[in-house]
C-alpha cells in the first residue's frame, strides 16, 4: 500500500510516469520481498488491458483525426440550438454520444470542453453546470460495453473473483452512470433557474460530412453491429454451431485492429496518418500497465484482502458509501481506470462477502464514487476544461477555485446520494 502511494507521489512530483515508478516497485517487492520469480513477475503484465486500450484508441482516432466526431457534435448542436433552456442536458447527451461512439473520455472532454466554454461567453451557460455536463458525459459514454471504458472493466473484473458475473456488472455500471447524471443535471438546472440567463445561440449550419468521414462513421457502426449482433444471434440461435463458432471468435479488441487496417487502406486519416498513432493514449497505457503489475503483487501479498477486511470492519450500513467517497478521494490524486478500478475491483467479492450487499452495487459505487472527482482541477476533466477555458488570468483562478471548492465537494455528495439510493435497488 505504501509503495501505491510513493508511486502517485512521484509521479506527481517529479513528473514521471506513475505507472513506470509502480512497475519498479512491482519488481523490488514481487523478486526481493515475496520471492517471485522474474518469469512469475513478466506473467503479471496485463497484456489483454494493454491490447484494449491500443487497439481501440488506434481504430478511433481515425474518426478524430479526420474531424468526424467533433463535426458530429457541431451538426448536433447545430439541430439543438433553439433549445437554449435545455442546452446543459443536451450537452450532457451529445457528449456522451461522441464518447460513447470511440472518442472515449480524453478527446470528448476535449472536444466538448472547448465548444462549452466557447458557447459559455455568447449564450450566458453556467461554467460549472456546463463542465459537469461535458465531464459526466464524456464518462458515461466512454462506460458503454463496448466503448474505451466498458471494454477496460470488462477486462479487469474478468481477472478478480467475481469474473463470472464481469459482463452483467460492465452492463450495471454503464446503465447507471448514463442514468445518475441526468438527475444531476436535472437538479443543477432546477436550481440555477432563476439565474440561468441563456441567450439564444446562433451557430452556423456545418457543412456536410465528407466521403471519407461518411465512410468513417459506416466502420463505427458497422463494428458495433458486429459485436453487439453476433452475441444476439448466438442466444437466439443456439444449435446454430457456424454462428456459435463466430461467437465464440467474436472479440472487439481483435476486431478493432482489422477496421483501423481497412481504415488505414481507404486513408481515412490521409492528410495524418502518422497522427492516428501519435494519439493512442501511450501515458494511459504504461500507467495502466505499471500499477496493474503492482497491484498484481499486492494480491500475491495479500493486501487486497487486508483493505477489504478493513472497510468491513465498518458497519454495514456505510460501507458501499464508505466504498463511494474512498474512490472519490483516490481519484482526484489518480487514475480512475489505472489506479483506482485495478486496486478497488479485486475486493468486491471480499466486500460481498461479509456485508451481503451484491457485487452490482459494489462495483457500481466504485465507479460512480471514482468519476465523481473527475472536475478537481488537477484531475484529467478538471484540468482539461479548464485548460480550453479561454479565460482571462482572473477568471481562470476564480473557475480553478469554483472546480476545486465547488465541484469537487458536490460531485462526491452527488455520488454519495446516488450510493444511498442504490442500496435499495441493487
Amino acid at each position: 500500500m505504501l509503495a501505491i502511494v510513493i508511486a502517485i507521489y512521484l509521479g506527481e512530483k517529479f513528473d514521471i510516469n506513475t505507472g513506470l515508478v509502480a512497475l519498479a516497485f512491482a519488481y523490488l517487492i514481487g523478486c526481493f520481498a515475496l520471492r517471485m520469480s522474474i518469469g512469475d513477475l513478466l506473467a503479471t503484465f496485463p497484456t489483454k488491458l494493454f491490447l484494449v486500450i491500443f487497439t481501440l484508441a488506434l481504430f478511433f482516432n481515425f474518426a478524430v483525426v479526420n474531424g468526424t466526431l467533433e463535426k458530429i457534435a457541431h451538426l448536433l448542436l447545430y439541430r439543438f440550438q433553439k433549445h437554449t433552456k435545455w442546452l446543459p442536458l443536451i450537452f450532457y447527451f451529445i457528449t456522451a454520444l461522441v464518447s460513447g461512439m470511440g472518442a472515449g473520455f480524453f478527446t470528448s472532454v476535449a472536444i466538448m470542453g472547448a465548444i462549452a466554454m466557447a458557447l459559455c461567453k455568447s449564450s450566458g451557460m453556467n461554467k460549472l453546470h456546463v463542465s459537469f455536463a461535458v465531464s459526466l458525459g464524456s464518462l458515461s459514454g466512454a462506460n458503454f460495453m463496448y466503448s474505451a471504458h466498458g471494454v477496460l472493466f470488462n477486462s479487469l473484473l474478468s481477472e478478480t473473483a467475481v469474473a463470472n458475473q464481469a459482463n452483467i456488472l460492465t452492463k450495471d455500471i454503464f446503465i447507471i452512470s448514463f442514468i445518475y447524471p441526468i438527475f444531476i443535471m436535472l437538479i443543477l438546472m432546477f436550481l440555477d433557474r432563476k439565474n440561468s440567463k441563456i441567450a439564444e445561440l446562433n451557430i452556423k449550419k456545418p457543412e456536410g460530412f465528407s466521403r471519407k468521414q461518411k465512410i468513417n462513421i459506416s466502420l463505427i457502426i458497422l463494428l458495433m453491429v458486429i459485436v453487439l449482433g453476433v452475441p444476439m444471434l448466438a442466444n437466439f440461435m443456439p444449435e446454430n454451431k457456424t454462428i456459435q463458432f463466430i461467437n465464440t471468435r467474436t472479440d472487439i479488441t481483435l476486431l478493432a485492429v482489422v477496421f483501423a487496417i481497412v481504415a488505414y487502406l481507404l486513408k481515412l486519416a490521409e492528410d495524418q496518418p502518422k497522427e492516428v498513432i501519435a494519439r493512442i493514449p501511450w501515458n494511459t497505457l504504461w500507467l495502466v500497465s505499471g500499477i496493474g503489475m503492482l497491484i498484481a503483487v499486492a494480491v500475491e501479498a495479500g493486501t487486497i484482502d487486508l483493505l477489504a477486511s478493513l472497510i468491513n470492519n465498518m458497519p454495514s450500513i456505510v460501507v458501499p458509501i464508505a466504498v463511494a467517497i474512498i474512490a472519490g478521494i483516490m481519484s482526484i490524486f489518480s487514475s480512475t481506470l489505472g489506479v483506482v478500478a485495478p486496486l478497488m475491483f479485486p475486493m468486491i467479492a471480499g466486500i460481498t462477502g461479509p456485508t451481503g450487499y451484491s457485487a452490482s452495487l459494489i462495483a457500481v459505487t466504485i465507479i460512480i464514487g471514482a468519476q465523481s472527482t473527475a472536475l478537481a482541477p488537477f484531475s484529467t476533466g478538471g484540468s482539461l476544461i479548464l485548460g480550453n477555458s479561454g479565460l482571462s488570468e482572473d477568471e481562470s483562478k476564480k473557475f480553478y477555485n469554483d472546480l476545486l471548492y465547488k465541484a469537487t465537494p458536490l460531485g462526491i455528495g452527488f455520488a454519495i446520494g446516488a450510493t444511498l439510493i442504490l442500496m435499495f435497488i441493487l
